[in-house]
């Protein structure tokens, strides 16, 4: 049950200029159950705040998704893409998130599959042999999911903090992003095991069923993909343990499927059209410089501008999924409307608001 001590020491630490995150972190540590930590910021959260952007009272859901239906769908879409977009120029440090983590990623995958050739798994012959060989082979993939998620979420954290901030009115930079990842490392450990544990599953009931074990392991991935795709927001400021963080991404995703899926699938399109686009421009490009007979370098040149335009491209793309994903995951479960965002995209967007 919220107290007005409780409520004098969380204005007292925003004014202060500590994060949410990290009050909420101290919060729990002290004690304090996560649904009186909601219902205590919840209720400091008022119109008025310069922080925070509130639910403006006039608008309801249905009047939301009326807005919605006569902007269109086509358009709503563009226009939350177009205000993610803003989001990212205001804090452009978050292309950094996805492109270190592909960095390591590639030089992890790397290092795993020389390490695997080189201890011969994929030449050995005999019965006993090959068995041995699988088992040493799904442990060392085992390894390199834990390993991988860990990675991959780690910096998804950083990058969720760094959005949820901005799109509260408030600015962290990167560093300050790595370190409240730093700060629930353990809870991002525990989750790499356990989705690490599901993949492996999965990928061997792929590699020994035919067709229809093959589609089945592939619906399920696609199914725990779906149910966890709010994974870091929940790990972040959910103060509660890794499986409810697990259930609690799954229910948001529950109020939200429709326009996630949407949004998904737009910033998809969108991407590929620029991939495609990119691709038509340096093809053009290419027959141009050899038809000018400008030579093997200038193609080779043209060749590494491609692969990095589409790289950024990618990031670009994934850095934009992200800030949407945090902004409707904000208002979802603690019905603030993101800064930045219109208030009707983001209303209509969630079935039903946690109070």
């Amino acid at each position: 049950m919220i107290s007005q001590n409780l409520l004098d020491y969380l204005n007292e630490q925003l004014q202060r200029g500590v994060s949410e995150s990290e009050i909420r972190l101290s919060l729990s540590k002290n004690g304090w159950l996560p649904t009186d930590i909601d219902a205590a910021f919840n209720s400091r959260f008022q119109p008025q705040s310069s922080t925070v952007s509130q639910v403006p009272s006039p608008m309801s859901r249905e009047e939301a998704i009326e807005a919605v239906k006569k902007m269109g769908k086509f358009k709503a879409s563009w226009t939350l893409f177009k205000q993610s977009l803003h989001i990212l120029q205001q804090d452009k440090e978050i292309v950094f998130f996805p492109i270190l983590s592909s960095v390591i990623l590639m030089v992890v995958g790397i290092l795993f599959s020389v390490g695997l050739f080189a201890t011969g798994v994929f030449e050995a012959e005999g019965e006993n042999t090959e068995i041995t060989n699988q088992t040493l082979f799904y442990g060392v993939l085992f390894i390199y999911y834990i390993i991988s998620y860990f990675i991959l979420t780690y910096f998804r954290v950083g990058l969720t903090a760094v959005v949820y901030e901005r799109i509260n009115g408030r600015d962290i930079n990167f560093k300050e992003g790595m370190n409240r990842a730093k700060q629930i490392a353990g809870k991002i450990f525990v989750w790499s095991i356990i989705t690490a544990t599901v993949g492996i599953v999965l990928r061997i009931t792929s590699d020994k069923s035919r067709l229809l074990g093959k589609i089945t392991a592939s619906l399920l991935g696609a199914a725990w993909g779906i149910v966890t795709v709010f994974i870091a927001p929940t790990l972040l400021l959910d103060n509660v343990s890794v499986w409810q963080s697990i259930k609690n991404s799954g229910s948001v995703f529950k109020k939200t499927w429709g326009e996630t899926l949407i949004m998904n699938i737009s910033f998809s399109l969108v991407t590929l059209i620029a991939f495609f686009g990119t691709i038509v421009l340096f093809g053009v490009l290419a027959l141009t410089s050899a038809s000018l007979g400008l030579g093997a370098i200038v193609l080779i040149i043209i060749f590494i501008l491609l692969v990095f335009a589409l790289i950024a491209i990618s990031v670009i793309s994934t850095s934009l999924s992200e800030i949407f994903k945090v902004a409707l995951y904000s208002y979802a479960r603690f019905g603030i409307v993101a800064e930045g965002f219109s208030p009707e995209l983001i209303i209509g967007a969630v079935k039903e608001v946690k109070k």
